[in-house]
């Protein structure tokens, strides 16, 4: 796996302050971004009338871009939210990054 690495994360609405709250005093990340998606899902027991209706529920995409070394910490973070369905996740690697 190369050295710096891109964790995913797909949040609930109502746990974006939590993460936040969670991820800031995090000395092994630098910054973290958030933005607004919309997620489909063949399972939609756990979806509200409104979101059966929608076809899916509105989430915050989490972008942390970090060490390989330090995912392990930031995602036991993560877990120590209360959420009443799991996150999902993923991890990519970066090939490249930097500022333009």
């Amino acid at each position: 796996m190369p050295e710096t690495v891109n964790l995913t994360v797909y949040v609930e609405q109502k746990r974006k302050e939590d993460v936040i709250d969670c991820l800031l005093p995090l000395t092994c990340i630098s910054g973290f971004s958030i933005s607004s998606c919309f997620g489909y899902s063949r399972d939609n027991a756990k979806l509200d009338l409104a979101e059966q209706v929608a076809g899916g529920r509105q989430l915050w995409k989490l972008d942390i871009l970090h060490r390989n070394d330090d995912t392990d910490a930031i995602i036991d973070a993560l877990r120590c939210i209360n959420t009443h369905n799991p996150m999902r996740y993923m991890i990519s690697p970066v090939i490249s990054h930097g500022h333009i």
